[in-house]
């Protein structure tokens, strides 16, 4: 298997292939599941594959099948996950982790990896192979016309070789399912992509992901060019970061180089948000630390410009990109007033021992320390010289307030997002003067529903 440095040098160089829909019409649905403590994920995945059958192919006789990849199932679990998929009546495979000590799973990127070898190793005309392949999660369901208009999307663009539908975080997505439908929604639009003039974005694919490369869930690929590429270059999905928890950061890069990316708002797929504010403040942490972690692992890969890039919010004038030297750092600061907020947060949170304990647990040391030094580093870039380079970003939407009423975009959210930024930050390779010499912080920013359009295009 390739290093994870072959890997993101592979992103820099387009690597095209051949064999462009090879196989019929039809689609097929990967999912990794596992057993969990906290929820029914078994039951879950019914009403996910429910909600891919009852959509366009209950109606129009598609061909579907499913792959499910074992991703650490109790032996009940799997005996109804076997179950279940036999009562689709649809070809179906389940692909079996190798055995490792209990407890232990891959990440979501490693399972998906493991689906995609079985599939690439398949021929051509095998009951599991069609022209198109979803990729879902075990927690996550379609609207009934998503799929529909997912294919639409790629039958009627030769070029594009991805269509992304717009993720809805819910509480229930049983419930989502029989809500009204909602009105007109924008029409399919291309994504930029992270890739400019050969660096990778990661301001901007970090601050505004799904509106510059989309997301992996519901995602549908052309399967044949994207199984080409696997059996030509390895595996799709990055399976170096720490905590697993970011694997369409990288994927959508990969991708650009078979074609072209589109978003597809009129298609949703819900997306089930964790239950309480813990175990919410567990997944951002996982995120913003390897986030922060992409910043040196891209860095070392040739993929970023040196210098801190910061993103900063003016209202009325959209978002000012600017570029600091700060010799040999390469830095990230998303939104400098919010980060501001959030040291200010995270500082008196962790101010007493107990309450950051009872808050972060074992981390807490950890997450004090890293606090010390954004606030550094915000005081640093606030006073420091002006930048070398300055500019607008109007290709990013405007800036919306935070929707404090939900988990994923609550308080417990932000604060534990910028938490594992602090500790991702704290735990790169410190320079001269006790800065790191790469570092990020900064969480996904809200954009104003109904903005423009993005208009830079991919650069590959």
């Amino acid at each position: 298997m390739p290093s994870s440095v072959d890997y993101l040098r592979r992103l820099r160089t387009p690597a095209p292939v051949a064999d462009r829909d090879a196989a019929g019409p039809g689609v097929t649905v990967l999912v990794p599941t596992y057993t969990a403590p906290e929820t029914d994920r078994i039951e879950s995945l019914r009403l996910c594959a429910d909600s891919v059958l009852r959509g366009g192919p209950a109606r129009s006789g598609l061909p579907v099948s499913f792959v499910v990849v074992d991703n650490g199932l109790s032996p009940a679990a799997a005996r109804r996950l076997g179950a279940l998929l036999a009562a689709t009546g649809r070809p179906h495979h389940i692909v079996r982790s190798p055995s490792r000590p209990p407890g232990d799973r891959y990440t979501a990127a490693q399972a998906r990896n493991a689906g995609l070898a079985h599939l690439a190793g398949l021929p051509a005309d095998s009951p599991l192979r069609h022209r198109y392949l979803l990729f879902l999660d075990d927690d996550t369901a379609l609207a009934p016309d998503a799929l529909e208009l997912l294919i639409a999307t790629l039958e009627t663009r030769r070029q594009a070789v991805a269509a992304c539908p717009r993720v809805v975080p819910v509480a229930d997505p049983a419930r989502w399912l029989h809500r009204p439908r909602p009105g007109p929604a924008s029409a399919a639009v291309r994504l930029p992509g992270a890739l400019r003039d050969g660096e990778y974005d990661l301001l901007s694919t970090t601050s505004h992901g799904s509106l510059v490369t989309g997301r992996t869930v519901g995602l549908l690929v052309r399967q044949g060019p994207v199984l080409a590429s696997i059996r030509r270059h390895g595996p799709l999905f990055y399976e170096a970061t720490p905590y697993g928890s970011t694997e369409d950061i990288l994927v959508m890069a990969v991708l650009s180089h078979l074609g072209e990316l589109w978003s597809v708002p009129a298609a949703e797929v819900a997306d089930e948000t964790r239950k309480t504010p813990g175990t919410t403040r567990a997944q951002q942490y996982k995120w913003g630390y390897d986030h922060a972690w992409l910043s040196r692992a891209m860095s070392d890969a040739g993929l970023l410009r040196p210098g801190v890039h910061t993103l900063s919010w003016a209202p009325g004038h959209g978002w000012r990109y600017t570029r600091h030297a700060w010799g040999p750092v390469t830095g990230f600061l998303i939104n400098p007033d919010e980060l501001t907020l959030g040291h200010r947060m995270l500082s008196a949170l962790t101010e007493q021992r107990s309450v950051a304990a009872g808050l972060f647990g074992p981390r807490a040391g950890q997450i004090t320390a890293g606090t010390r030094l954004l606030g550094r580093i915000l005081r640093r870039w606030r006073t420091g010289p002006a930048p070398e380079v300055e500019t607008h970003r109007p290709d990013l939407p405007p800036l919306a307030g935070r929707d404090w009423a939900g988990l994923r975009d609550g308080l417990d959210a932000l604060i534990g997002h910028l938490a594992g930024n602090a500790v991702g930050s704290l735990d790169n390779r410190p320079g001269p003067d006790g800065v790191p010499l790469c570092f990020l912080y900064g969480a996904r920013q809200p954009a104003v529903q109904g903005a423009p359009a993005l208009t830079t295009q991919t650069t590959s």
